[in-house]
This record gives structure tokens, sequence and C-alpha cells, in this order.
């Protein structure tokens, strides 16, 4: 394969996720909208389809033997989508949009740094006790995504919905129409996904810049494009909360995915075998929700300048980053 043909293949497949993961996104909607099944239910259905990208980029990672690109796609995106919130926050800082969040993305957030931190211990620690080729950091996260998301759900539990009446978005579909779209999308996605990180190991060879790199920036920017999405559809519908719970609620998502990651790699510890890179883009992440955290625990009227300030951080801090990793490859 030439590498004109495995850039342009990158490319392509990085604006193909755009796309095809926005129609996931939609049809489950869709389907959400025409079934009988619970709302949580097909919440997690949907959250599940918008983290397919991450999902199969990570699982092909490991299939090629890259166990670092699985790593930093996962880690790289959580890094990702924060940065993608603070541009979001400029762009509507006339609203303050951290001072809308609730208790539930103040909590996500914690809950998160927890996972974060957990994953940065088996990064950094060889533990010579396992259960059979899993990790105990893996045990404990997936306990800790399980046991925190369901104490936080039953906390934040929403009291509204009883008298909110859903408009109907999608009549001119079939029940039958749109189970088969949002199939057709979930399969188009895994495709997708399996190119992008092909080809990205195949870029990481080409370039010299290493598999953590390429994982936690290209990659990681081209899977986490939905999210963004997600959040600014959020965003401009003036549903501050929802954009930023439903970001914090991915990136904990993502570190479940890792650790299902983790489990499938037969090959031995997945964290243990990916580059110190990794350390820096979980650290730098966990610092980045902490602001995240701060500007939604300030109180709303404080100058433009001042709010703003938070989320000009965590950009310049992101692009700090990408060099440094880049001078570590």
């Amino acid at each position: 394969m030439s590498n004109v043909l495995v850039f342009g293949l990158f490319i392509l497949a990085a604006v193909a996720t755009f796309f095809v993961a926005s129609r996931l996104t939609m049809f489950g909607d869709a389907v959400k909208e025409k079934t009988k099944a619970s709302s949580s239910f097909m919440g997690i259905l949907i959250g599940v389809a918008i983290s397919l990208p991450e999902l199969t980029s990570s699982v092909t990672a490991i299939a090629i033997d890259a166990p670092d690109l699985a790593v930093g796609n996962l880690i790289g995106s959580n890094l990702f989508n924060i940065m993608g919130l603070a541009i979001f926050d400029l762009v509507y800082r006339r609203h303050q949009v951290m001072t809308h969040a609730t208790v539930e993305s103040k909590l996500y957030g914690w809950l998160v740094i927890l996972l974060t931190l957990i994953v940065l211990l088996g990064l950094s620690l060889s533990l010579p006790t396992h259960i059979f080729h899993i990790s105990y950091s893996t045990i404990a996260v997936v306990l800790l995504y399980f046991i925190g998301s369901k104490w936080i759900n039953d906390r934040t539990e929403y009291k509204g919905r009883k008298i909110k009446r859903e408009i109907k978005r999608y009549k001119e579909y079939t029940y039958k129409q749109v189970v088969t779209y949002f199939a057709a999308a979930a399969v188009g996605i895994m495709i997708i996904g399996s190119v992008l990180t092909i080809t990205a190991e195949r870029i990481a060879t080409i370039t010299g810049l290493g598999t953590s790199f390429v994982g936690a920036f290209l990659v990681a920017i081209s899977t986490s494009l939905p999210d963004a999405v997600s959040v600014g559809t959020a965003l401009k519908l003036r549903q501050f909360n929802l954009g930023v719970s439903s970001l914090l609620g991915s990136n904990a998502f993502n570190l479940m995915v890792l650790a299902i990651t983790d489990i499938i790699y037969l090959r031995g510890g997945l964290l243990s075998e990916s580059g110190p890179s990794n350390l820096i883009t979980g650290g730098v992440s966990i610092v980045f929700i902490m602001l995240i955290i701060f500007s939604i625990s300030r109180k709303r009227g404080k100058p433009t300048w001042s709010y703003s300030l938070p989320s000009i951080l965590i950009i310049v801090g992101y692009f700090v980053t990408t060099f440094f990793v880049f001078q570590m490859r």
C-alpha cells in the first residue's frame, strides 16, 4: 500500500466517521422515539453507539498488536473532548455554560478523575499478580464505573420527565426503517473504525511519530468528532447541562471501553505494554476536568474574561501537551 493511499484512506475514514456517526446518533434517537423499550435502556444503547468509533478503533488496534495505539486513542479522546468543551464554552461565553451544569455533571467529573487515576496506576505500576491476563486496575475500573454510574443516576434522577411531552420528530420513518438504518450505520462505523486504526498504525510507521502520539491525537480527534457534534447540538439548543453531562459521561465510558479492551487483549497486560506518553496525556486530562469542575462550581455573573480563563487554560494546555508528547515520540 503506497504512502499516499494510506494518508488518503485515513483522511477519508476520518471524514466518514463524522458523517456516519451523526447518522448513527440520529437514527438511535429515532429508535428511542419509536420503541417501547425503557428510556434508560435506549439511553445506554445510544451511548454505546456514539462510542463505537473509539471501541472499534481500540479493538482493531489490539487485533493488529498495537496496544499503544489502543490506549492512546481512548485517553487522547478524553483529552480532546474536554478541549472541545472548552472551545464551545468560549463560543457561548455570554451564557456562561458551565454555571448551568448541575451536580450530576460535577459527580461525573469526579468519577472520570477517579477512573483515570486507576488507569494511571495501571500504566505506571507493574503488579506481579493478576486474574488470568486481566489486571487489577481493569477490574477496579469496571466495578467503579458501574457502581459510580448507578449511584450518580440514583442521586440525580430527573424528576420532571412525567410532565414533559416529547415532540415526534421522525414521523416520516417507520419503525423497521429506523432500526435498519441504525444497524447499517453501526456496521458502517465499525468498518470505518477498523480502516482508521489500520491506516493510523501505518502512518505511525511511515512518519516515525509513534503509535502513542498518533493514537492520542490523530485517531483520538477522528473518533471524538461524534461527541463534539452531540455536545455542539445540545449547546446550540441551549441545553447546557445536557451538553456538559453527556460529554463527561462519554469520557467515563471511554475508560470503561479501555477496560474492555484490556480484557480481550490476550497477549498480556494492555496498560503495561503502552508507552509513557500516555501517563502525560492522562495526567493532563485530570487537570482539565478539575478546571471544568471549578467552572461548574462558580456562581453566575462573573466578568466574561474571568469566567473564560479556565477554558482558555484548557485550550492552551491541550496544544502544549500535543507538542510535549510529539517531542517524546
